[in-house]
């Protein structure tokens, strides 16, 4: 299973990982009610609200829970309707009220795969953990974090399907957010070993409508102001910059030639290891002082099925695009 984070960090919830969370692919809000569904061949859809007591009046006869526990008492219920089946679960957790559903058109053919899914509600569940404030900003950096690395996961079957194709602008441009990725990752594992925390420095991971963007070569000077980059990798990414755009707005306008493509890419493709490297060594550096977020997992050993399965639901999730797919 993997993990769901309310955006706020006020809950956090396993869920399968054959299901992907439907707000943001339907353009709706991140908000109340949450809802999930299957990749392919949805059958009913599963959906989870969370109200605090200012918002809604709670029912004080509903089973009340302490913040951070799991295993949560719900009362079931289910309405009726002629046409769709709609289970209810209800409960208190600290100051919040949840209220999850289950909405199904249950006939011959789904019977069984709607039993299956009302299985993996029951097991999501069984989860749910609503999250005191103080633990609230960990769970976000993580999320963040995940969600993030699986962005950089995905960006490698573009960049794949780019170079076979002989792309080689899409290719240029894919090595040019990988390289951002890479150094905006050893920026918030070095700040974690410098604090001591495991708390992410989550501007630099996410970015909201309203955030004011860190741009590319504020990445690179904040890398070269930490010292993990040199002062001559930070020039040869600068000139890279300049190439780029050049490239991406003044392809048809200018005398640059196709050819010339393919030697750029190559030239960032070769940078972006180095910088993967450099990624890799801070850690290392994490793991053996027992710091930050690898301070008990070691990075070259991070392939149990589980975690690589995950990983493979959350690529499937970023995609959203049968051609990427990935079986779990």
């Amino acid at each position: 299973m993997k993990t769901f984070t309310h955006p706020d960090g006020i809950f956090e919830m396993k869920i399968p990982l054959d299901w992907v969370y439907k707000n943001e692919i339907a353009g709706y809000e991140n908000k109340s009610p949450f809802s999930f569904e299957l990749l392919e061949n949805s059958c009913g859809a599963f959906q989870i609200s969370v109200y605090h007591k200012s918002e809604q009046k709670i029912n004080p006869t509903l089973p009340k829970h302490d913040y951070n526990t799991d295993k949560l008492k719900f009362v079931m219920n289910q309405l009726p309707d002629p046409e769709f089946q709609m289970l209810l679960w209800a409960t208190v957790a600290g100051d919040y009220f949840f209220m999850a559903k289950y909405i199904s058109q249950p006939n011959e053919e789904n019977k069984t795969q709607i039993e299956k899914e009302l299985t993996k509600v029951t097991e999501s569940l069984s989860t749910l953990m609503c999250l005191s404030e103080d633990r609230r900003p960990y769970a976000i950096g993580f999320d963040r974090y995940e969600k993030f690395c699986a962005s950089l996961a995905a960006s490698f079957d573009i960049k794949s399907k780019a170079y076979e194709s002989l792309c080689f602008i899409q290719f240029i441009i894919i090595n040019a957010n990988q390289i951002d990725a890479y150094l905006r990752l050893c920026i918030v594992l070095k700040y974690q070993i410098i604090e001591n925390t495991v708390l992410f420095k989550v501007e630099y991971l996410h970015q909201k409508e309203k955030d004011k963007p860190l741009m590319e070569k504020k990445i690179y000077d904040k890398a070269k102001e930490m010292g993990i980059i040199s002062t001559k990798q930070h020039d040869l990414l600068y000139q890279l910059y300049n190439m780029r755009n050049k490239v991406v707005h003044r392809y048809i306008i200018t005398d640059i030639k196709t050819i010339e493509l393919l030697k750029l890419g190559l030239e960032y493709e070769t940078l972006c290891e180095d910088i993967r490297l450099i990624l890799s060594e801070i850690e290392k550096e994490q793991y053996n002082k027992k710091i930050g977020y690898f301070q008990s997992r070691h990075p070259d050993k991070m392939e149990e099925s589980n975690i690589v399965n995950e990983l493979y639901a959350m690529v499937n999730e970023k995609h959203f695009y049968s051609e990427y797919k990935r079986e779990i």
